[in-house]
């Protein structure tokens, strides 16, 4: 392992299922995966792991993920967290109103586990070690 620190990676989703999955795209010695279940647990999450990207699902109970990456974009403790919004709902629209909630990226789901990885590598950096 690298001497450099492990990047942090939160994965958001109601659905265990999910999670559990887009989890698999960021399994590297490099990367340090934690998760959360709703809204309200990712902002706490955050807060309190400061990740270096979040992946966020958009339809959750209590707040969405648009809320939740407007909220951790304007929080001077987790403004610089990139985030991937995953959503089962596509379109232009729905891309549009991600990135002005502050995502960095989009993808639809059902997603392949191979272009969230990509994605996730790209907002990374390429951590050391994640092929």
């Amino acid at each position: 392992m690298s001497s450099r620190e492990k990047k942090r990676v939160l994965i958001v989703d109601d659905q265990p299922e999910i999670r559990r999955l887009a989890g698999f795209a960021f399994t590297a010695p490099e990367v340090c995966l934690f998760h959360a279940e709703d809204g309200s647990g990712a902002i706490e999450e955050a807060r309190r792991k400061k990740p270096d990207l979040v992946v966020l699902d958009v339809m959750m109970p209590e707040k969405d993920g648009f809320e939740v990456a407007r909220i951790l974009k304007d929080d001077p403790a987790t403004s610089s967290c990139k985030i991937i919004i995953m959503t089962a709902k596509s379109g232009e629209n729905e891309r549009a109103v991600a990135l002005d909630s502050g995502a960095d990226d989009f993808v639809n789901k059902p997603f392949r586990i191979s272009e969230l990885r990509e994605k996730g590598k790209k907002l990374l950096g390429e951590p050391d070690g994640w092929d």
